[in-house]
């Protein structure tokens, strides 16, 4: 047998697992992501009871903002921490911690305690949050890589839909706590899975921590975040907003000024000058962008503009929640049959989302929920082939000494596009709601605007994959 026969015979991976350990490591990397969107899930559906058991129902926004805060800070460290503490230990150490936490949270009765916790889960969840997807592409094959992130988009999808049904069935039945502490089971199953099972790879050498970094990163998020945040209700013009957005952008540019000089930079800028990880980098935040626009003005435009039931507009996400359940796992394996198909899964998750938010662009008191219930279900479509491609592609263009960073930069990229949609959509909306907030037209307008807006937004990131994505993953692969 040939050389090069022999080479393609042995399975490419990075991290050799025995069938069983590999399983284990799998499954428990599921359960990271199950709980991940169990706690989501479940604190929004609970905020509302959390918060009233503690006199503080005025702090719904800050205490949303405290938990998005956390994650974004802590996704690019958390690629960072791996390198130095392992990859088993970034999952173990902050698993456990935001286990103690959402443990605690359900005894806490005071609301300064309560919004720290909050912000200590935020945190630990963003240093873990892009391990398991770090991990199944450390133990899987190439090929086998989007069949393993399906699987972890089916987990995100369950926990989410589950999780909210179960926390408010336990809610209603008198058992807070143990709703609060429900995400906290798979959390510490899939700790215990990869703990026991996943050997502690970290790099080779002594690994820097880049503290000027982390505290220009820091300075940077929450100055431009939480004025992002808080125009839309204090207007933008407002002397505190205008200077969160100056300290943010000048940190911003101390931060680029550090990293540029940095041994152990925090987010490698040699990262942005792979022309090919930049603009998946650019697809996938295009991708995270319509979400808000979605779960928010979707049920605006069915309960205020085509008056359906509140009943009615809840069941709006339930095509898509099942399609995200079923699809992903089966899309991940055909993803995987042949490179040509990544670039065609992100054609499709970009048009079946750019599509329906255009028909959704034109909602009138007369457009049946029917309109609503199709269109979201192929949002649906759309996010299992999103959820296969963006990042396996992303990982293949990395060099191993990257892979951690270069992930964890996904997944903040990613949750940046679910930070800045709130406020450009809360801009469109306002814009045509401002006379008169009240009056039905002006509604359908902003809601309109809204959804015309994301299909723009989508259409122009179908455009870069058919013509920059596409030519760029053909001549490799002739290459």
């Amino acid at each position: 047998m040939s050389n090069q026969q022999t080479q393609q015979a042995q399975p490419q991976v990075a991290i050799p697992l025995p069938k069983g350990k590999k399983n284990a490591v799998q499954i428990g990397c599921i359960c990271m992501m199950l709980s991940v969107s169990m706690y989501g899930l479940v604190f929004s559906t609970l905020i509302s009871p959390i918060l009233e058991s503690v006199n503080a129902l005025g702090y719904v926004s800050l205490f949303s903002i405290f938990a998005g805060l956390g994650v974004a800070i802590m996704t690019p460290i958390g690629g960072k921490l791996g390198d130095l503490i392992g990859r088993r230990n970034i999952v173990v150490i902050p698993g456990i911690i935001c286990a103690a936490c959402g443990i605690t949270f359900a005894f806490v009765r005071s609301l300064v305690p309560l919004m720290i916790l909050r912000l200590l889960i935020g945190l630990a969840q963003g240093a873990f949050t892009a391990a398991p997807y770090i991990l199944v592409g450390l133990i899987n094959e190439r090929k086998d890589v989007p069949k393993a992130m399906g699987m972890l988009a089916t987990a995100i999808a369950v926990g989410g839909f589950g999780g909210s049904i179960i926390a408010g069935i336990l809610t209603d039945m008198g058992f807070l706590k143990i709703a609060i502490m429900m995400p906290s089971l798979p959390l510490l199953l899939g700790v215990v899975l990869i703990g026991m099972n996943m050997p502690n790879v970290k790099r080779e050498g002594k690994v820097k921590i880049d503290v000027p970094g982390i505290i220009a990163l820091v300075i940077t998020l929450c100055g431009i975040l939480l004025a992002l945040n808080f125009g839309t209700t204090m207007g933008w013009t407002n002397p505190i907003i205008l200077t969160g957005f100056v300290i943010g952008i000048i940190a911003l540019a101390v931060l680029i000024k550090i990293e540029s000089k940095a041994e152990e930079p925090l987010i490698p800028l040699r990262l942005f000058k792979n022309r090919n990880y930049t603009v998946l980098l650019i697809v996938g935040f295009i991708c995270y962008f319509y979400l808000n626009a979605m779960n928010v003005y979707a049920p605006i435009g069915a309960l205020r503009v085509m008056k359906v039931s509140t009943t009615l507009a809840g069941t709006l996400q339930m095509p898509r929640t099942i399609v995200t359940i079923l699809l992903p796992t089966i899309v991940g394996a055909w993803v995987g049959k042949k490179s040509g198909n990544a670039w065609k899964a992100m054609a499709l998750a970009t048009s079946l989302v750019a599509i329906p938010m255009a028909v959704m662009g034109f909602t009138t008191p007369n457009t049946s929920i029917i309109v609503y219930l199709v269109a979201l279900g192929v949002t649906g479509i759309a996010e299992s082939f999103r959820s296969v491609s963006i990042t396996p592609s992303a990982q293949a263009t990395l060099l191993p000494r990257d892979m951690g960073v270069g992930t964890s930069l996904v997944n903040f990229v990613n949750s940046l596009a679910g930070t800045i949609c709130p406020a450009v959509c809360g801009v469109a909306y306002n814009i045509n709601t401002a006379a008169d907030p009240t009056n039905v037209e002006n509604i359908q307008n902003g809601v309109n605007a809204v959804f015309r807006l994301a299909s723009i937004i989508l259409t122009i990131g179908f455009v870069v994959v058919i013509f920059v994505i596409r030519p760029q993953m053909t001549k490799k692969k002739e290459a």
